[in-house]
């Protein structure tokens, strides 16, 4: 499968918009008489198309659809399904409510179309109360949506447990395939509450509860654990620290096993116990995606800020028993988030020059290698140059990186621009030099498609399998996606069972969210 588009364009797409670019074709015009196959790659004149197949082995995309519901307004949470009749359909999760009052989660399957499907919860969409108390940014939001082995689906979402003494926490959803709350499961709501660093029974002692202080619980992701015989899922989030004595920020990796009427912690995962990180006492510490490979391996996303405002990027690579893995990372370039651990990997190519670099979503590669990519900043703003031949950062940039399968002592120098990536849109006359990236999923080909932002617009990103822009993308690797009417950026991403076609979903917008499918074809 290759991704092989060859021109720019910024105008919305529509439902019925099927813009087809291949390796061999030209831009669109009147059809002419099809011209002889060129050599492998060249564009032809205008309107004058050769026969598809005679492009030297490049692969056509369509970017098929490009639509935008109301009936949501953030829809962070995105997979395909591939179960039964549903299978290729996508499912999603957000929220839909534009106020703290009127905020609701909600859950939504979509034909492979972008439209919702009215077989799910009468018109595509299931609107959830997790819990009655309202009044937080973070209450009645879901991040995560995952699909059990009998086509049930598993949710993550926060709701605020206590309007008078607010805290946030943590809860399972199990909707059913035609979307509806699976009736005796879970609490009388049909939730179950995920234990981070304190229990809800448990926030009373919580140091400072006497004089206002609250633990507050995010889940940023959750997986089906593929290697388990039951069903069994991953939640990766942050939360405050539970042990009794810090209230700062650490990272969670929960596993709990799904039964028919609720879900518990794993007792086979971590001695039964939620796996915690504190990359050093009092440092706030984020989680961000995270995968489960086959062998039930676990690997985080995240990153901490040593207290000098510049953050790092910690992976953490959990075996199927829930410790740290000896056979990934065991190093670390900052001795404030902590020694060198295997199992962990501690890592910023950007300090010397004053950048940051943080870290929001996992991916492996067929060799076993570990690539993560989100943003950061390849210098400081005010710095006068860089080190590694990038433009002086004005916003933050998209950064990538690649650890490679095994203990190493850093990471993994042959990827990138000699072990990091950044991509600038700094000078380019775009509305802002914001550059984000937000998921990214691992093409069957290993090379490396990431959802995010580029020069303030939504935009997604091509690599290479050596984490290099790939220049048969727009010459530049940036698919370039703005919309008037939808703003934001995408912060969702899956890649369907076939590995042919990546949905693409947005964060938070007033006017609705976006969904937008590519389908690339061998």
């Amino acid at each position: 499968m290759d991704i092989l588009l060859t021109k720019k364009w910024a105008s919305m797409l529509m439902v019925s918009l099927l813009l087809v670019l291949g390796g061999c074709e030209g831009d669109d015009g009147d059809d002419g008489a099809a011209g002889a196959a060129g050599a492998a790659g060249a564009a032809g004149a205008d309107g004058a198309d050769g026969a598809d197949g005679a492009d030297g082995g490049n692969s056509a995309v369509n970017v098929a659809v490009d639509v935008i519901t109301t009936q949501a307004n953030d829809l962070r949470g995105v997979t395909y399904s591939t179960v039964g009749a549903n299978a290729n359909k996508i499912y999603v999760s957000g929220h839909v409510g534009i106020t703290d009052a009127t905020r609701q989660v909600v859950v939504g399957r979509l034909f492979a179309d972008g439209t919702p499907d009215p077989s799910f919860a009468t018109d595509g969409f299931l609107e959830l109360t997790v819990t009655a108390a309202s009044g937080d940014s973070d209450d009645e939001t879901s991040l995560g949506i995952t699909e059990l082995p009998g086509g049930d689906l598993m949710v993550i979402a926060q709701g605020l447990t206590d309007a008078v003494n607010p805290e946030i926490s943590v809860y399972l959803l199990r909707i059913a395939p035609d979307g509806t709350q699976v009736a005796g499961w879970g609490d009388a709501d049909g939730k179950v509450e995920v234990v981070f660093g304190t229990a809800n029974a448990d926030n009373a002692t919580f140091p400072g509860f006497a004089t206002g202080a609250r633990p507050e619980d995010k889940a940023w992701d959750i997986r089906t654990d593929p290697s388990a015989t039951g069903d069994r899922v991953v939640i990766f989030g942050i939360g405050s620290a539970g042990d009794g004595t810090r209230t700062d920020q650490d990272r969670y990796i929960a596993r709990y096993d799904i039964s028919a009427t609720g879900a518990t912690a794993d007792a086979s995962f971590n001695g039964g116990a939620t796996y915690a990180f504190a990359g050093g006492a009092g440092l706030r510490d984020n989680a961000r995606r995270g995968m489960v490979a086959a062998d039930g391996s676990i690997v985080s996303a995240g990153y901490t800020d040593p207290g000098d405002g510049n953050e790092w990027v910690v992976l953490i690579k959990l075996t199927a028993a829930g410790a740290l893995d000896p056979d990934f990372g065991g190093f670390s370039g900052s001795a404030d988030i902590g020694a060198a651990t295997p199992g962990i990997a501690v890592f910023n190519p950007y300090f010397d020059d004053g950048g940051f670099a943080e870290s929001y979503a996992v991916g492996m590669q067929s060799t076993g290698s570990i690539v993560t990519v989100g943003y950061g900043g390849a210098t400081a703003t005010t710095a006068t140059g860089s080190s590694l031949g990038y433009e002086v950062t004005v916003r933050q940039d998209v950064v990538a990186f690649r650890v490679v399968a095994g203990a190493s002592a850093e990471e993994d120098l042959s990827f990138g621009n000699g072990g990091e990536l950044a991509i600038q849109s700094e000078g380019k006359g775009f509305p802002t030099a914001e550059d984000r990236g937000r998921h990214m999923v691992v093409l069957p080909d290993d090379r490396i498609l990431i959802a995010g932002r580029f020069g303030g617009n939504a935009a997604a990103f091509v690599l290479t399998d050596m984490g290099v822009p790939d220049t048969r993308v727009f010459g530049d690797g940036v698919i370039e996606l703005p919309n008037a009417t939808v703003t934001s950026q995408f912060f969702g991403i899956a890649l369907s069972p076939d590995g042919t076609r990546v949905v693409l979903t947005s964060n938070s917008n007033d006017n609705g969210a976006r969904v937008v499918v590519v389908k690339a074809s061998s």
